[in-house]
């Protein structure tokens, strides 16, 4: 039997965003170096390097911040998408049945 639809697999896409979830959860740099810093503070490279120090544990914040909550939603957006034009698409078919 003839059918006037179109399926495009959309379940990738949320496999795509819980990995994406999953394991920016799991990307957390050990904050210890930043406590041993204070060994250092009395010399100029120790100074930089606190300063070196800080601003990758802030970029990886930032990073797991935003992998984690804007990529999902990118990609969960680009899926309602995808399922929209399936949709639309499925409606334009014309199917012609022969016995």
């Amino acid at each position: 039997m003839s059918e006037n639809k179109v399926f495009m697999d959309t379940k990738i896409f949320t496999n795509i965003v819980n990995d994406i979830k999953h394991s920016t959860s799991e990307c957390v740099l050990d904050e210890s170096p930043l406590k041993s810093v204070k060994v250092w503070q009395y010399t100029d490279v120790g100074l930089k390097m606190e300063k070196i120090l800080k601003k990758v544990y802030k970029s990886s914040k930032e990073y797991r911040k935003e992998a984690s909550g804007s990529l999902p939603r990118a990609f969960l957006t680009l899926r309602d998408g995808m399922i929209r034009v399936d949709e639309v698409a499925s409606k334009s078919l014309k199917v012609e049945m022969n016995k």
